[in-house]
């Protein structure tokens, strides 16, 4: 049974573009999309393709967020200080995941906490606020996967091996990146990808021709993968990710904040990020009660501060997942057993070494029953046992059960109705490791008898798509309960604490069409978040939430089949935030708009060459994402201006 999608949102307005061109010599041609699709969790989530990476020229995460209504990335261009939201609410309280393995926290609350070289990618699923079961634990806000390339994505038709070679450039900052990749699948049973890039990068210019201070990067991106199917009906997938990018940081990245103040002297610093993944799947053939996989995954994340003192901060990562899919007519039940293992340490030259360390056992069902082919009826349950012993020795223990339930009803084939309700628990989390070797250490406020948080998420819409056009609808509330925040006083120990709870409301609504060849698709997204029943400002970052709002976009496309050639224009506007805390010196954040324009050219099935002209008008302006300096309202950590992006992919 086939199940029509679902954007999800805030009162949404999603929008698939243009479907499939035949070119005059029977090939395929098909222009960027973005999908709202059925996920491997069961959920439905918005998907950036391999095919939008292509189209938007992506040099870090707000680049590849950069056209979905749901996602703010904050930090501007400064990859060192990206951090991602989605409906507001940050990604340390999300599920994130690269080829299945669960990413950690954050090392210090002024830096970023993941990047990769978007081009690595072939697949990002956007899953918003707490819902299935199959989720994993700690999925407050919701699950970002991330899914690398694999071989088969590279090959040329009729080909088992090949060789890419690969180079990017932009004027501003005058980045270039070349890149190559190895593979293969020499036979049914085995298949390698090995893939590395490296980029050299400069400060970027703002859109009034200021250059942003200690946006410039070397990072090195690296993948290998294999997969071996030893017999039939078994598949053994082998996934290693690594990035390692090192430079003259702000000690607060996360700022715009004049030069003169001390936290934006700059400083030696490496970041270093790797992930691993190994996937083994049993799926025998007539055999509806035995799908199973086995997933074993190991993460580290490295933040080291050269400095007169160094200081290194590390988050450890480790787990499995074993589940498997039975199916008894028109009823499918996913269940298993996961185990997450997590640690944050912190070190310093004077000999200071401390750590805190997590851990959760969780099992988990989800059933689907179709009871006619027009109905789909979900419903889960998650148990979740959270464990944490902090610097001090303390032991904090949760447990809960999070139930789910979700309904989808396809009164004709083109309408699709749909309403959920989930909760998602998360134990106590370690802290960052630059904080943990803070000299007064963990003070007495602390209340050693915390449990977790708890997130619950409602949602209702629809989708419709037909006759040329589709539309959609979700309007969506979520609410996670009983926040932890541990804070550092500056002449004072940090302790952890209840601070209260998190709101984020809203929704959003897409309406597109096709005429011919070209494509027009609208967007528009009303997010609105609250901390402790008041709204939230930029100033806020550090209770893990950013300003919602109102964002509106518009998506033109235009196939020429016969040059094989796609054109696509993008314009984002966002509207004036006056919903802003009293304490917030500014009365509003300001409006603005954004226009891009790209041409992607295939002329030969192995050839592919982009060109791309971003913020066209050269537009200064502020994410409203991005962290403010204290409640006062100022920053100077401004997007990037006018770029011209150029690349160019050839595989033999």
């Amino acid at each position: 049974m086939t199940y029509s999608s679902e954007f999800r949102g805030t009162v949404v307005l999603a929008a698939l573009l243009a479907g499939p061109v035949m070119a005059q010599d029977g090939t395929v041609f098909l222009p960027p999309i973005t999908l709202i699709a059925l996920a491997g969790d069961g959920t439905d989530s918005e998907v950036v393709t391999s095919d939008d990476i292509e189209k938007r020229h992506p040099d870090t995460l707000n680049d590849l967020f950069s056209d979905s209504p749901e996602v703010a990335v904050s930090g501007a261009n400064r990859m060192a200080a990206q951090k991602v939201y989605v409906r507001g609410i940050e990604e340390t309280m999300l599920g994130v995941t690269v080829d299945g393995a669960r990413q950690g926290g954050n090392m210090y609350a002024h830096s970023g906490n993941f990047s990769i070289d978007p081009y690595l990618l072939k697949r990002v699923e956007v899953d918003a606020g707490a819902g299935s079961a199959l989720a994993g634990p700690g999925a407050l806000g919701g699950s970002l996967r991330y899914q690398t390339k694999d071989p088969e994505d590279l090959l040329l038709p009729g080909r088992n091996q090949g060789v890419m070679l690969k180079f990017s450039a932009q004027t501003s900052g005058s980045r270039i990146a070349p890149a190559m990749a190895f593979y293969g699948a020499p036979d049914d049973r085995f298949a390698y990808l090995v893939y590395g890039t490296k980029s050299w990068a400069r400060n970027y210019e703002d859109g009034d021709g200021n250059k942003v201070a200690d946006t410039d990067n070397e990072p090195m991106d690296g993948l290998v993968k294999l997969r071996f199917r030893p017999a039939d009906g078994q598949e053994l997938t082998f996934s290693t990710t690594y990035r390692r990018d090192e430079g003259r940081r702000a000690y607060r990245s996360n700022f715009g904040i004049p030069d003169y103040l001390p936290a934006a002297i700059p400083e030696d610093q490496q970041l270093s990020w790797r992930s691993t993944s190994l996937n083994y799947r049993y799926d025998p053939a007539g055999n509806p009660m035995v799908d199973m996989t086995l997933s074993a995954y190991d993460t580290h994340s490295r933040l080291y501060r050269d400095i007169e003192v160094d200081q290194t901060a590390d988050w450890y990562t480790r787990g499995i997942d074993l589940r498997n899919r039975s199916e008894f007519g028109r009823i499918a039940v996913t269940y298993g057993y996961d185990y997450t293992w997590t640690k944050s340490r912190g070190r310093d030259g004077e000999g200071r070494d401390n750590s805190e360390t997590g851990g959760n056992h969780g099992l988990y069902a989800q059933v689907d029953y179709t009871p006619t082919d027009r109905w789909l009826l979900s419903a889960g349950l998650r148990y979740d046992r959270a464990v944490l012993e902090d610097m001090n020795g303390n032991d904090y223990k949760g447990v809960h059960f999070s139930p789910n339930l979700r309904l989808r009803y396809e009164p004709n084939e083109n309408l699709t109705l749909f309403a959920s309700w989930g909760e998602a628990f998360r134990g106590v989390q370690p802290y960052e490791g630059l904080t943990l070797i803070w000299p007064l250490g963990l003070g007495d406020e602390t209340d050693t008898s915390l449990t977790g948080e708890l997130a619950r998420t409602a949602e209702l819409g629809f989708d419709y798509d037909g006759g040329g056009w589709r539309m959609g609808m979700t309007a969506f509330t979520s609410k996670v309960e009983d926040k932890i925040r541990s804070w550092q006083g500056r002449r004072s120990p940090w302790f952890r604490q209840n601070d209260g709870d998190i709101e984020s409301k809203g929704g959003t609504i897409n309406l597109g069409r096709d005429w011919g060849n070209l494509s027009a698709d609208l967007q528009y997204s009303h997010i609105d978040v609250k901390y402790n029943g008041k709204p939230v400002s930029p100033g806020d970052w550090l209770n893990g939430v950013t300003p919602g709002g109102d964002k509106v976009i518009l998506a033109l496309g235009y196939d020429m089949p016969s040059q094989r050639i796609r054109i696509d224009w993008t314009s984002t506007f966002v509207l004036k935030q006056t919903d802003l805390p009293a304490d917030f010196e500014l009365d509003n954040l300001p409006s603005y708009d954004v226009h891009d324009l790209s041409v992607t050219w295939r002329p030969k099935e192995n050839q592919s060459y982009s060109l791309a002209l971003t913020n066209i008008f050269d537009k200064q302006y502020l994410d409203h994402s991005t962290a403010y300096y204290g409640v006062d309202g100022w920053s100077n950590l401004y997007e990037m201006g006018r770029s011209l992006r150029v690349s160019g992919t050839i595989r033999f």
